[in-house]
């Protein structure tokens, strides 16, 4: 009787533990009948995603504009005319970018609006966000145009600042003092006698011999005012410098992003897995990029020092302001980037629970 009990326990048994089995795997996998519902729902959180980066862009821009603005309403009749050219030329060139930035925007948020009335899905299009990477390259070229154009003028300001103050050493230098005052004693005659001089200085004292007091109070003047104007010029430089940096890197997210939309709404978890896999990296190596250019900031906002005229020490807190501003558009981008991160790769989880 035992042995017969034995016999239908081990016949029974591998019948009685199946359904629980197949509960168990039927709770690590997803349901075929919830796929298309799955696919539709990682169509709407790529388009959120996109949208809300493009959203959080335009709002950094128009951070910038703000600050352009208050530096053209500061612009007195006093100083050169180039000073608010150069500012309305960034000026019109941001508004275009953050006018670009919300009309692109406005398009993801159309196809999202899509993605929630249909549920078929299909809405994604690669080709939106390739289009996005050819307006940050176009960009990226204007500004480049910019920043080079820039560039000259401030390397010619440099040059004639450092003419001047060479100038102004050996015009104001006790050897030039006395050499011209010996010249007058003797009725601007030169002496024969007088001890060899280097050549340069012979130039140098026949250019400047017969200059008047008011003539160097001009290029006093004159340095002091080049010197506020290339501090304008860093000021714009480093704006233009900066913000190159974040379209360089917005274009090589957008590449990443065009790879997962050719696959986001197809059955293609290898391709998706791949393409997520893929912004993770870029994110990550995003996050490392900026974390480099805060520490970058950070030294050069240190090297800033508040001296000279008034309007030195204005430029120099426009300065300042520019590097606290990217610093802090930074900073929260790399934070928005790690919770990117993240979420892709919970959306990885996901897709292997789907195959």
């Amino acid at each position: 009787m035992s042995r017969l009990i034995s016999i239908l326990l081990i016949t029974f048994l591998p019948v009685l533990w199946a359904p629980a089995a197949v509960a168990a795997d039927a709770s690590k996998k997803i349901d075929a009948s919830e796929l298309p519902k799955r696919s539709v729902e990682r169509e709407r959180q790529f388009l959120s995603r996109v949208v809300e980066d493009l959203n959080k862009s335009q709002e950094y821009v128009q951070a910038t504009i703000r600050g352009l603005e208050k530096q053209i309403d500061a612009v007195d009749i006093l100083e050169p005319a180039g000073r608010e050219r150069d500012i309305s030329t960034f000026l019109e060139w941001y508004r275009s970018y953050a006018e670009w930035l919300g009309n692109n925007r406005s398009d993801f948020e159309e196809d999202l609006s899509a993605a929630y009335s249909d549920d078929e899905g299909g809405v994604v299009r690669e080709d939106a966000c390739y289009s996005i990477v050819d307006g940050y390259v176009k960009l990226g070229s204007q500004l480049d145009q910019q920043v080079a154009h820039l560039d000259k003028v401030n390397d010619r300001t440099i040059q004639r600042m450092a003419e001047l103050r060479t100038a102004l050493v050996y015009i104001l230098s006790a050897t030039f003092i006395e050499e011209r005052n010996r010249d007058k004693r003797q009725g601007q005659e030169k002496k024969q006698d007088q001890p060899d001089r280097h050549r340069e200085k012979d130039e140098l004292y026949e250019r400047y011999k017969d200059i008047t007091d008011s003539q160097i109070a001009m290029m006093q003047l004159e340095l002091k005012n080049l010197d506020e104007l290339q501090k304008h010029f860093i000021v714009l430089l480093e704006m233009g410098r900066l913000e190159r940096y974040w379209i360089s890197r917005e274009a090589f997210d957008y590449e990443a992003l065009g790879q997962l939309a050719r696959y986001i709404g197809r059955d293609a978890p290898d391709a998706i897995e791949e393409a997520d896999n893929r912004m993770i990296r870029q994110y990550e190596s995003d996050m490392a990029y900026f974390k480099g250019k805060v520490e970058d900031i950070s030294r050069a906002r240190a090297r800033v020092v508040p001296a000279g005229s008034l309007k030195t020490i204005d430029r120099l807190e426009e300065l300042t302001e520019n590097y606290d501003r990217m610093k802090s558009r930074y900073e929260h981008h790399m934070t928005w980037l790690s919770e990117q991160a993240g979420a892709y790769r919970a959306d990885i989880v996901q897709i292997r629970k789907e195959k």
